[in-house]
């Protein structure tokens, strides 16, 4: 085993050991935003019809993704940077990429509950069928990684804790009701179809439509390939992020 696999290895049995008084209270949130979209968007809309229904829970369970990448990751790391933590890991003779690496498979793995749940509740609420296809596994770490990086960069430049908080909840805003994630992209006014072609969360959306679902329009293809591109760049982005912060 390298050092860098040794190091990884560590730090994510660290991580976990130093959030396990937040994982009961991270599985209860997701559970209840869940339960609160599936339910409420059927209070909202009477006569749900299938597609509709598909599109609320394959969206609610991108935006378990969104929530992971772009919300709880800065704010873990924001905070982490108030109370000194990320300074003192980053005294520490470890491999930067390591660190961050453990961070996202930690929230990762804490965020994968939720988007089950998600998906059987909301298959079990509105009575569908999901076909799971075997690269679903591969979308959702696609779908972290390629969001992991922006929150990280985020967190690791803004000047204040509050700052980042801010900003997360503005990104979910604009996830939730600007970006083709609950709703079909030709719902969308064309400035936002467009910006939709530069945001992680839309491809994320459509590649878990195309691996849970049978919803006409989807490329699945096209999705992983951007997520990976995505990917690529937010791994790149973050660890230019940390390395100056070191």
């Amino acid at each position: 085993m390298t050092a860098f696999l040794r190091q990884y290895r560590d730090l994510v049995s660290m991580e976990l050991r130093s959030m396990r008084a937040e994982v009961p209270m991270v599985a209860v949130i997701q559970a209840g935003f869940t339960v609160g979209f599936v339910l409420g968007f059927g209070y909202l809309i009477p006569d749900i019809r299938e597609q509709t229904a598909l599109y609320i829970i394959t969206g609610t369970a991108t935006q378990g993704l969104v929530t992971i990448g772009l919300v709880m990751l800065p704010q873990i790391l924001a905070q982490s940077k108030h109370e000194g933590r990320l300074d003192y890991f980053l005294a520490m003779p470890i491999s930067r990429e390591a660190y961050l690496l453990a961070l996202v498979t930690v929230v990762g793995l804490m965020a994968l509950p939720g988007i089950v749940f998600c998906l059987l509740f909301g298959a079990w609420h509105y009575d569908l069928s999901l076909a799971v296809s075997p690269l679903f596994p591969a979308v959702v770490v696609l779908g972290v990684a390629s969001l992991a990086g922006v929150g990280i960069a985020l967190a690791v430049y803004s000047p204040h804790q509050q700052v980042t908080n801010a900003a997360t909840q503005l990104i979910i805003f604009y996830v939730l009701f600007f970006a083709p994630v609950l709703m079909p992209r030709e719902q969308l006014p064309a400035l936002l179809r467009a910006t939709a072609r530069f945001a992680p969360p839309s491809y994320a959306a459509d590649a878990v439509r195309a691996t849970v679902t049978d919803l006409p329009g989807t490329n699945l293809g096209a999705s992983l390939a951007a997520m990976t591109l995505f990917a690529v760049g937010s791994i790149v982005l973050s660890a230019v992020a940390i390395r100056r912060r070191g």
